[in-house]
């Protein structure tokens, strides 16, 4: 799935027609990967058809005189609509779009996480200075908060790869992975949130070196 509204009203108009005709045999769990715009019509239907809703958020910064400008000015002003579509009841999940292996920068979890929340790059952002923006990339309420980052990325996600019964979150029972840091994420700085690291490492409760 990549941009243009027709990508993902066609994967929702396939899950709507496959529920219609199986109804409880349906059991398939669908994402719509790599959003970037949707019709207006199509925002509520994620939640609706109970399919996930897959964005990259370190793509939700950008100039917006340049994606206007192969967009269409309206459109562009439509792009990475994270935030209506999660108020919508619809399961958010982020992700990193890159298996590159000659750049590890975007595979950063907190980049995203730091874009999803600012829609924007700046100084403090660990990317190149050539990918800094000067101003926050519209719709700007489309701005998410760290907690939707935080969940989006651990349950939300485990949930979209159907393995929420042993990852996503710490409970009785899973495989205890967690992350331990000096700092507070939760009330850490946004802009620059990207040069945080974890100080501790654990998997199914066993610390990594």
């Amino acid at each position: 799935m990549r941009l243009g509204e027709r990508a993902s009203r066609v994967i929702l108009d396939g899950v709507e027609l496959a529920r219609k005709e199986l109804g409880d045999k349906f059991h398939v769990r669908v994402t719509c990967a790599h959003l970037e715009i949707q019709d207006d019509a199509d925002l509520g239907r994620f939640a609706k058809l109970g399919v996930f809703a897959n964005y990259t958020p370190w793509w939700h910064a950008g100039d917006p005189e340049e994606s206007s400008s192969w967009l269409g000015e309206e459109r562009s002003l439509k792009g990475f609509r994270c935030k209506t579509v999660w108020d919508s009841g619809a399961t958010v999940t982020w992700s990193s779009d890159n298996i590159a292996y000659v750049d590890f920068m975007t595979w950063n979890p907190y980049l995203g996480m730091e874009i999803g929340m600012t829609r924007l790059r700046t100084e403090k952002t660990l990317i190149p200075e050539y990918q800094r923006t000067k101003e926050v990339l519209p719709p700007v309420d489309e701005r998410m908060s760290i907690e939707e980052m935080i969940i989006g990325y651990t349950i939300n996600g485990a949930k979209q790869l159907g393995i929420e019964n042993r990852k996503g979150s710490i409970e009785v029972g899973k495989d205890a992975d967690y992350l331990v840091f000096d700092n507070d994420l939760l009330t850490a700085e946004q802009e620059g949130f990207s040069n945080n690291k974890p100080k501790e490492v654990y998997a199914c409760g066993k610390k990594l070196n």
